[in-house]
C-alpha cells in the first residue's frame, strides 16, 4: 500500500518538478523570442507562427537554449507543420479555426458513457452518480467544437440531474 503512494507522490513531484524547471525555457520563449502563441503541458509545447522562416528562427533559438541553459535536448517528435494540417496537442486537435477533441478521445468518452447508461440501466447506479462521473470529461470538452458530440451523447438537460 505504502508503494502505491510513494508512487503516486513521485508523479505529483515530476510534474512540479517539470514545470520548476521548464519556466526558464517558457519566459524565454514568451518574453526574448515574443512568442504570443506559445502553449506547454509539461514537457510538450507548440508554438503558432506566421511562416516557416520565423518558425524555423524560432526552432533553433529555442534549440540552443535548451542545450546551452537547461542541459536538454528536443526529440525526434519535434516538428514544423502548416497550421492548416492541426496538431494534436493535450487530447485536441488544434488547427487555425478550430479546437476538436481528437478522435481516441471521442471514442473513449462514448465508451464510458455507454457503459454508464448500462449501469444506470440495470439499477447499479444513479444518474446523479453517472454526472459526477463524468463531470471531469464534461470541463474538458466544453472548450472543444463539440455540438454534434454532445447532442449524440448526453441527456437533454444535465442540470436535472444534479
Amino acid at each position: 500500500m505504502m508503494a502505491k503512494k510513494e508512487f503516486q507522490y513521485g508523479n505529483y513531484t515530476s510534474q512540479v518538478f517539470a514545470n520548476i524547471y521548464l519556466n526558464e525555457v517558457d519566459q524565454y520563449i514568451k518574453n526574448e523570442l515574443k512568442c504570443k502563441y506559445y502553449f506547454r503541458y509539461m514537457d510538450d509545447s507548440i508554438i503558432f507562427v506566421k511562416d516557416k522562416e520565423k518558425a524555423r528562427e524560432i526552432l533553433e533559438s529555442v534549440k540552443s537554449f535548451l542545450e546551452e541553459k537547461l542541459d536538454l535536448e528536443l526529440n525526434e517528435k519535434t516538428q514544423i507543420i502548416k497550421s492548416c494540417q492541426g496538431v494534436n496537442f493535450c487530447g485536441y486537435k488544434i488547427n487555425e479555426n478550430r479546437l476538436k477533441l481528437r478522435t481516441r478521445g471521442k471514442k473513449a468518452l462514448k465508451k464510458k458513457i455507454k457503459s454508464l447508461e448500462k449501469k444506470i440501466y440495470k439499477g447499479e447506479i444513479s444518474t446523479k452518480d453517472a454526472y459526477i462521473k463524468i463531470c471531469g470529461h464534461l470541463g474538458y470538452i466544453q472548450i472543444a467544437n463539440i455540438k454534434n458530440l454532445s447532442e449524440k451523447l448526453f441527456f437533454t438537460n444535465m442540470e436535472e440531474y444534479k
